[in-house]
C-alpha cells in the first residue's frame, strides 16, 4: 500500500489477503518492484474522456489544461518562483511527474528556507496541499523550468522575510514569474506590513520578474471563509497590488471541440453570513485605479482581478498532495491558489518559447491593451459581480489565449486617453527589454522611429483643430523599428445647447425642452443639465440631466414668468455656455 500510494495510485479497498488500487497502467509496467510483480494481477481499463489523459486519474491533465488555453509546454531556461508559508513533501511532485510524462530533473525544484523555516515540515493546517499545489500547476505548464520554492514561517515576519528575499534573488539572478497563492483580507492587511511587501513587489517587477497572485476563494467576500463568515465586500491583499497581476478562478469545460468558461462561483457550502467559494474580485480599499484601468468605470480605485485561470475544483486539475486525513492521493483540485502558478507558468513557456529567458516585468499594458487575445468570459459570477462582455470583477479581461498573446510580449505597447482636451497626452507604456534600445512617441511612424530617447510618458500633440490624432511609440534596437499606435481624440470645442420654454393651453403647465450636441471629431457629450426657474426671485423650481435631449411637461405657479438654462459638458470636460430660453408665462 505505501508503495503504491508514493507512486501515484488511489487505494481503493483492502482485505486481510488482496489490495485494490487505481492508477497509471504504464508506472505498473515500467517501476513495479521485481518482488511484486508476480502478485499483480493487473485491469487496464480506460476510463478517460478526450479531454482527460490517462497518466493522470483524476481532473484535468497538463495537455489538456495546454489545450484549453492555446499554451506550450516549455520553460527551459526560465525560472519560476512560489512564495510558501508551510513545509511541504517534494516527493509528490515526483509523483505528478511520473504520471504525467514529465521528466523531472534532480535540483529542478529547490526548495530556499526563509528566516531558518523547515521546507520539509508542513505547518499542520493543511499548507503542504498548497505548496503541492502550486508546484505541480506550475510544472505541469512549464514541465522544463526550474522552480525556486520560498519556504517562510506564517507570520507577519516570515511574510516580510519571504518577500525580501525572492525580490533580492531577482535581483540577483533574475526570474522569469512570481507566484502568490497565499493572501489575506485587505481590509485587515497592517499598512506596514503592506507597505513593506510592495517595496519588495516592486523591486521583483523592476527586475523583470512578473508576479502572479490568487484573488482569493471567497468571492466578493475576501475576509469570509468557511466556518468563519464575514459579510464585508473585500479584495485579497497582495492581489490588490498594483505590481501583480491578480488571477482569478473560472469554471472550465469543453464545448464541443473547443472549451467554455464561466465566471466560477459555488453556494452550495453557503451558510448565514458565509455566501460560499468563488472567484476573488472587487474594488479595493487602499489603491487608486493604475493607468491601464482608466475608464474601466471602477470608480477611480483598483480592480481585481486582471485575468483569470481555471479553480473550479468541480472541473479541477489533477494533482497528488495531502487530503484532509493526511494521506496523499490524486485529487481534483481547484481555487485561485491553482489559478496563478497555472498562469506563472505558462507565461514560462511562452517566455521561453519566444527565444528569451528574462522576464518581462509588469505586463498590465500589454495585456489591457489586447483584450482580444484574451477569452472573454461573460457569464457567472463571484456571488456579487456578474461577469459581462469587457473587463468585469469577477474574471477581469478574461483567460489567456497564448497562441494569440505570446507575441504580443515581443512588441511595444500603450495606453493613452480615447479623447483629451489638451494637447498634452499622457501615455502608459511598454516595451521589452532590448540592450542599446531607444524609443520615440511621436504622430508618425516615421517620426517615432527617429526616436532616441528614454520611454516616453507624454506627447504634445500638434497645434491645431480638433481632430483625431495617432499616437506611435516606436522602440529601435538591433532587430530594427517596431510600433505600436494608439487613436486620441483632440477635442478642445465646447459643445452647444439649446434651450425651449413656452406656455401650453392648460393653466399653469410650461413645455420645457432642451438638447446638447458636440461637433465632430467629438470625445461624446457627458451630460446635459436644466434647470427652470422664476424670472423674478431666481428660484429653481425644477432640475434635471440627460445624456442628449429631452422634454416634458412642469406645472408651475400660475401667472408667473419662468426661464429655462441649459448647460452640457463633454466626457473631457468642456462646458457649453449656458441656453436661455425667452420667458414664459403659465
Amino acid at each position: 500500500r505505501d508503495w503504491l500510494e508514493d507512486h501515484g495510485f488511489t487505494v481503493q479497498a483492502t482485505t486481510d489477503w488482496t489490495l485494490t488500487a487505481t492508477g497509471p497502467a504504464h508506472l505498473l509496467e515500467r517501476r513495479l518492484p521485481p518482488a511484486l510483480r508476480g502478485s499483480v494481477a493487473s485491469a487496464v481499463r480506460d476510463s478517460s474522456r478526450p479531454v482527460r489523459s490517462r497518466s493522470i486519474p483524476t481532473g484535468y491533465a497538463p495537455e489538456a489544461v495546454r489545450e484549453a488555453y492555446a499554451a506550450t509546454a516549455g520553460g527551459a531556461g526560465a525560472t519560476v518562483a512560489t512564495i510558501q508559508f508551510s513545509g511541504w513533501r517534494a516527493r509528490d511532485a515526483q509523483v505528478f511527474a511520473g504520471a504525467a510524462g514529465i521528466d523531472l530533473q534532480p535540483g529542478q525544484i529547490t526548495s530556499v528556507p526563509v528566516t531558518g523555516a523547515r521546507t520539509d515540515e508542513p505547518d499542520g493546517f493543511g499548507g503542504d496541499f498548497e505548496v503541492a499545489l502550486d508546484v505541480q500547476g506550475v510544472l505541469g505548464a512549464a514541465p522544463q523550468a526550474r522552480q525556486l520554492v520560498f519556504v517562510a514561517p506564517n507570520t507577519a515576519a516570515g511574510a516580510i522575510a519571504a518577500y525580501e528575499a525572492v525580490a533580492t534573488r531577482a535581483e540577483r539572478d533574475g526570474l522569469t514569474a512570481v507566484s502568490v497563492s497565499w493572501g489575506a483580507c485587505e481590509l485587515d492587511t497592517a499598512p506596514a506590513l503592506m507597505a513593506s511587501v510592495e517595496l519588495s513587489l516592486a523591486r521583483m517587477v523592476a527586475a523583470g520578474a512578473t508576479v502572479f497572485a490568487a484573488s482569493g476563494d471567497a468571492g466578493a467576500y475576501g475576509c469570509a471563509a468557511e466556518g468563519a463568515p464575514d459579510g464585508r465586500r473585500s479584495v485579497d491583499y497582495p492581489a490588490s497590488s498594483p505590481s501583480v497581476l491578480a488571477v482569478g478562478g473560472t469554471t472550465l469545460r469543453p464545448d464541443g471541440a473547443g472549451w467554455a468558461e464561466t465566471a466560477w462561483s459555488d453556494r452550495s457550502g453557503s451558510t448565514s453570513g458565509y455566501a460560499g467559494a468563488g472567484t476573488g474580485g472587487g474594488l479595493s480599499a487602499r489603491f487608486a485605479a493604475p493607468p491601464w484601468q482608466a475608464g474601466l468605470g471602477l470608480d477611480g480605485r483598483r480592480g481585481v482581478p486582471d485575468l483569470a485561470a481555471v479553480a473550479d475544483p468541480r472541473t479541477g486539475v489533477g494533482v497528488y498532495a495531502p487530503d484532509t486525513d493526511g494521506r496523499r492521493r490524486w485529487q481534483s483540485a481547484g481555487g485561485t491558489s491553482l489559478s496563478a502558478p497555472l498562469l506563472a507558468g505558462q507565461l514560462a513557456s511562452a517566455v521561453t518559447g519566444l527565444g528569451r529567458t528574462l522576464g518581462l516585468g509588469r505586463l498590465h499594458v500589454p495585456f489591457y491593451a489586447s483584450p482580444r487575445a484574451f477569452r472573454d468570459v461573460v457569464t457567472g459570477d463571484n456571488l456579487r459581480e456578474s461577469a459581462r462582455p469587457g473587463y468585469d470583477l469577477a474574471t477581469g479581461l478574461g483567460s489567456p489565449r497564448w497562441a494569440a498573446l505570446s507575441p504580443l510580449l515581443l512588441q511595444p505597447a500603450l495606453l493613452a486617453p480615447p479623447a483629451t482636451a489638451s494637447r498634452i497626452v499622457p501615455v502608459t507604456t511598454y516595451a521589452p527589454v532590448s540592450p542599446g534600445a531607444v524609443y520615440g512617441l511621436a504622430e508618425s511612424t516615421d517620426a517615432a522611429c527617429a526616436g532616441r530617447g528614454p520611454l516616453p510618458t507624454d506627447l504634445a500633440l500638434a497645434d491645431g483643430p480638433d481632430r483625431v490624432a495617432t499616437v506611435v511609440l516606436a522602440v529601435t534596437d538591433g532587430t530594427g523599428c517596431r510600433t505600436s499606435s494608439r487613436a486620441v481624440v483632440l477635442d478642445r470645442t465646447p459643445p452647444a445647447t439649446t434651450a425651449g420654454l413656452r406656455p401650453t393651453r392648460r393653466p399653469g403647465v410650461l413645455a420645457l425642452s432642451w438638447a446638447g450636441s458636440d461637433p465632430t471629431p467629438s470625445a461624446g457629450l457627458a451630460t446635459v443639465t436644466w434647470r427652470l426657474r422664476r424670472t423674478d426671485t431666481g428660484e429653481v423650481v425644477a432640475s434635471g440631466t440627460a445624456a442628449r435631449s429631452g422634454s416634458l411637461l412642469r406645472s408651475v405657479a400660475a401667472g408667473l414668468a419662468h426661464r429655462l438654462e441649459v448647460e452640457a459638458v463633454d466626457r473631457v470636460g468642456n462646458t457649453a455656455a449656458p441656453a436661455v430660453s425667452p420667458d414664459a408665462t403659465a
